[in-house]
């Protein structure tokens, strides 16, 4: 597993429910563009559409070689998932009120791969307390070194 770019804000924002590894419908261009890490899924999110999962808001910049070719950045991409996974998902989050983030991507024999995450959004208290937790071990470390 080679992680080509992370979102960085996934772990401040929100707690961690599940993690589930997705592929992702590409194009070309986009492959390639994407092994570069001239892509960002820091505002993306996963939604539901006639039991198909789609990435929303993931960036992905036009591959400079490819310049006959335009196609929208920000464009919506077909997660792939068997049914019964998007089944077992929805219910989820419809009981346990989850939303549903891309944390990782990654290639995994020479295949792209999405890790996505089930998250419960954290509230001001529970960020303030992380950041508290982090400044400490911050500490402890340059204390140590």
């Amino acid at each position: 597993m080679f992680i080509l770019f992370k979102n960085k804000k996934i772990n401040l924002n929100n707690h961690i429910v599940d993690r589930i590894e997705a592929g992702i419908e590409l194009k070309g261009f986009e492959i390639k563009s994407i092994t570069k890490a001239n892509a960002n899924i820091d505002q993306a999110f996963v939604i539901f559409k006639k039991d198909e999962a789609w990435i929303i808001n993931m960036y992905v910049a036009p591959y400079s070689l490819a310049a006959n070719v335009k196609i929208d950045p920000n464009r919506n991409r077909k997660l792939l998932l068997h049914k019964n996974e998007i089944i077992k998902l929805q219910t989820r989050i419809k009981k346990e009120r989850l939303a549903i983030i891309p944390s990782i991507v990654y290639k995994h024999n020479d295949l792209i791969k999405v890790e996505i995450c089930l998250c419960k959004s954290k509230n001001k208290s529970d960020k303030r307390e992380d950041i508290k937790k982090r400044d400490a071990q911050r500490e402890i470390r340059q204390y140590n070194d």
